[in-house]
C-alpha cells in the first residue's frame, strides 16, 4: 500500500481553500453593504457587526490568494507561472499588512481606519484580478489553438 505524499494532499487543498476564501469575501462584503445605519440608541452593536464582517472579508481575501498559491496536484488545480505567483503573493502581503497600516493611523484620526482598510482591500484586488484574468486568457488561448 502506497503512503499518501504530503505534497499531494496539500495540492488537493488548493481549490477548496481558495473557494472558502472567495465565499467569505463575497458573503462578508454583501453583508457589509446590507448593514443598516446605526440607530440613535447606541453604537456598540453596529460597531461589533462592522468589525466582525470586516474580519470575515479580510480572512476571505487572505485565504483566496493563499489557496491559489498552493501548488496543484497533477490535473487537479490551477497552475500559475512565476510572475502570476508573484502577483498572488503581493495580494497576500497587501491584505496582511493593510489592516496594520489602518490601525496604526488610528492615532492620527480614528475615522481613517475604515478608509485605509477599504483602500488596502481595493489595492489587494488589483493584482488578484489581474492574475486571474491573465491565467484565464492563457487557458482560453491554449484551448483555442
Amino acid at each position: 500500500m502506497e503512503l499518501v505524499n504530503g505534497q499531494r494532499v496539500l495540492g488537493l487543498l488548493q481549490l477548496p481553500v481558495a473557494t472558502v476564501g472567495a465565499g467569505l469575501a463575497v458573503f462578508g462584503s454583501r453583508a457589509l453593504v446590507r448593514l443598516p445605519p446605526p440607530a440613535t440608541g447606541g453604537l456598540f452593536g453596529p460597531a461589533i457587526a462592522l468589525l466582525t464582517l470586516s474580519l470575515v472579508v479580510w480572512a476571505g481575501l487572505f485565504l483566496l490568494p493563499l489557496g491559489l498559491l498552493i501548488p496543484p496536484t497533477g490535473r487537479y488545480g490551477i497552475e500559475f507561472d512565476d510572475n502570476q505567483r508573484r502577483l498572488l503573493m503581493s495580494t497576500t502581503i497587501t491584505v496582511a499588512i493593510g489592516p496594520f497600516a489602518g490601525v496604526g493611523m488610528a492615532f492620527v484620526t480614528p475615522w481613517i481606519v475604515p478608509q485605509t482598510l477599504t483602500l488596502s482591500t481595493c489595492v489587494a484586488l488589483l493584482p488578484l484580478g489581474a492574475t486571474l484574468l491573465w491565467r484565464a486568457g492563457q487557458a482560453l488561448r491554449s484551448h483555442a489553438a
